[in-house]
């Protein structure tokens, strides 16, 4: 009697979990979505560069961390920080005032604070 009653329990049991796990009818939706946005091709490119890169040829300021290289530190006179390399063993000293020439570089490495910019030649002002 006992084992019929456990029997009759887990029937129970079991059909109450299945119930339960069936998926909920899914909900029609009443109405379309609303169309998306469409994209148009820009006439002409954008008058002034997007992603501003720093200026290349001569600038002249002073040089706030010096040595023989090959990382050096310039501070340019509209006050931007640059971090320069050369690995011809130019020698900057610190605190001198040069005009430096610069290049872009696609080397990955660090150099100090700064826009990494390649150093060609040096020449002091004054």
């Amino acid at each position: 009697m006992r084992s019929h009653l456990v029997r009759a329990g887990l029937a129970v049991i079991t059909g109450a979990l299945v119930a339960g796990c069936g998926a909920a009818p899914a909900a029609v939706p009443t109405a379309d979505p609303a169309p998306l946005p469409t994209l148009t091709r820009p006439v002409k490119p954008p008058r002034d560069p997007t992603d501003t890169k720093p200026n290349t040829g001569w600038l002249t300021g002073v040089v706030s961390r010096g040595g023989s290289g090959p990382c050096y530190g310039f501070t340019s006179d509209d006050g931007a920080a640059f971090a320069l390399y050369n690995g011809d063993g130019l020698t900057l000293t610190e605190g001198a005032r040069v005009q430096v020439k610069l290049e872009s570089t696609l080397l990955k490495i660090y150099c100090g604070p700064g826009d990494l910019m390649a150093v060609t030649a040096a020449a002091p002002v004054g």
